[in-house]
């Protein structure tokens, strides 16, 4: 994959800070991982849905939902298991960053990925 040496990062005029505010709560990500088939998606299913019913700004990102779109084309070699956390980490700074409380649910094997 080659990196573009053209893009630049654009600030918003509204920031995470306001973010919060509004929604009157911090965002954070709630990072379930275990083995396929543990319980994750059921127990993150249950958790956005307290959370909204407290009012909270929430979202759920779910490791079969992800690999229906954003990671269609990664299989799951070491490599692109990687990269499909790698991914999943990037979308979740962007859900902290528009003020939201972010329930994830994914198969995360490779402690270097969870730390990263």
């Amino acid at each position: 994959m080659s990196e573009s040496n053209n893009i630049t990062w654009h600030d918003s005029e509204v920031t995470k800070e306001e973010r919060q505010n509004r929604n009157g709560h911090k965002s954070a990500v709630i990072w379930f991982t275990r083995l396929s088939g543990s319980g994750k998606s059921t127990v993150s299913v249950a958790l956005e849905k307290a959370l909204f019913n407290e009012g909270k700004q929430t979202y759920r990102l779910d490791g079969d939902n992800v690999r229906h779109g954003l990671n269609k084309n990664l299989g799951f070699s070491p490599e692109d298991r990687s990269e499909n956390i790698r991914r999943i980490g990037e979308v979740a700074k962007l859900m902290v960053d528009a003020g939201a409380l972010t329930v994830t649910a994914f198969i995360s094997p490779y402690k270097e990925d969870r730390e990263g």
